[in-house]
């Protein structure tokens, strides 16, 4: 049984149902079942076992609706968290290092190394490059110190790990050669493994009022770094189809602007719903018959967009809107499992929307493809036996990893 403590930090943890949240739940639990002693330090109040892991709440909850406050919020958790760190990181311990918020490489990874334990850096997103591209470019120089202070925690830690093969490159440039940078995909929802049943997709499809309907899904974030325009505009595109529906599942800061859209082009056929719990996203899912993953171009190197991975297991047509020549899009082509698409290619989806409506057996053979990549390439137990190895090198006496 390995006896070395793997201690992973991330602001939010069950039962929050953020993405980062569950995909560490996810992991935690599992690890314990393997013989590892886990610890998760996030925010909130108190400390509680769940599952077999220690979880150790530091503070740092609140309103988050301006910057000020997630500033605030966010400075009260770090604290928390080098606190924690410092008593509970030891010798042959791993302290996994996530990215929310953004700076905990930056304050815990020295921390972290002066107590003898190995750092590993799970990066989901990338930051500070993020900021510009959304902020606009005037703002780089101000975010330029961060990046150094990033860089060089991950050169101290010398062991990073991201979700996709597009953003190894960016991190493998910041960090140098001798940062060990290991790619393991993220996983769908462990809920999304049992298909929903028919009947539980016809009521919720009854209860939205879109039975009958050929219904072209975005469920998730409506974050930043997601593309709306090409979406919105296919929809204006076949607004006089009453067939078609575009049903948004989700919030988020974007989720204003396409109201707003919606509602200036009184567009009848787009839809809003609420997020779904992690209990009904099986059957939330389901009830798309293709689904929309957009990515801003120029993201890809920087993000993931993992809500892929859902699409897929519930077997059901993506359709990527986003840059050519990444992961994303090379994946749906070599699986077969939807379509790739340009921002700006409104006229394109619009066309291909249409198709995939009138084409039984495509959707068919589609959504088929989709689950069949889900197998093979995103579920869950693939992506523990790969965290479990790294976990036994990172503590091995003689590790052969830098």
């Amino acid at each position: 049984m390995p006896q070395s403590k793997i201690i992973f930090v991330n602001r939010v943890y069950w039962p929050n149902e953020a993405a980062t949240a569950q995909l560490l739940t996810d992991l935690a639990n599992a690890l314990v079942t393997r013989g590892w002693p886990v610890h998760v330090v996030t925010s909130g109040n108190g400390s509680e076992s769940c599952s077999g892991v220690s979880v150790h709440r530091v503070g740092g909850t609140g309103s988050r609706d301006t910057l000020l406050r997630r500033f605030w919020h966010d400075c009260r958790f770090l604290l928390g968290v080098r606190r924690t760190v410092k008593l509970l990181a030891e010798p042959g311990d791993v302290v996994v290092l996530k990215t929310d918020p953004p700076l905990l490489a930056v304050a815990l990874t020295k921390i972290a190394l002066a107590r003898g334990a190995r750092v590993l850096h799970w990066i989901q997103d990338i930051y500070p490059e993020i900021v510009p591209l959304h902020a606009g470019r005037w703002i780089s120089p101000f975010f330029a110190p961060l990046g150094w202070l990033r860089n060089r925690a991950w050169r101290g830690a010398r062991h990073c790990l991201v979700p996709s093969a597009d953003m190894r490159p960016m991190v493998e440039q910041s960090s140098g050669p001798a940062v060990s940078v290991t790619v393991i995909p993220n996983w769908a929802p462990r809920d999304l493994e049992i298909p929903a049943t028919d009947t539980a997709v016809d009521r919720l499809r009854s209860f939205w009022g879109i039975s009958g309907k050929f219904v072209v899904a975005y469920s998730g974030n409506l974050g930043r770094v997601h593309e709306f325009e090409t979406l919105l505009r296919a929809a204006t595109l076949l607004r006089n189809d009453d067939a078609v529906i575009f049903a948004i599942v989700g919030d988020g800061p974007r989720l204003a602007a396409v109201e707003a859209f919606v509602t200036s082009h009184a567009l009848s056929n787009v839809r809003f719903f609420p997020k779904q719990p992690r209990t009904e996203l099986s059957t939330s899912l389901a009830v798309g018959d293709v689904h929309l993953v957009t990515l801003r171009p120029g993201f890809e190197r920087l993000v993931n967009p993992s809500k892929l991975a859902g699409v897929l297991a519930v077997g059901r047509p993506a359709f990527y809107i986003g840059a050519d020549g990444g992961a994303t899009p090379r994946l749906i082509a070599d699986e077969n499992c939807g379509r790739c698409f340009r921002p700006g290619d409104a006229q394109g989806l619009a066309t291909a929307l249409s198709e995939l409506k009138e084409d039984t057996a495509l959707r068919r053979a589609m959504g088929t493809a989709a689950r069949s990549c889900f197998e093979r390439h995103f579920r869950f137990e693939c992506a523990l036996r790969e965290w479990d190895l790294l976990l036994h090198q990172l503590t091995a006496k003689e590790s052969t990893l830098p």
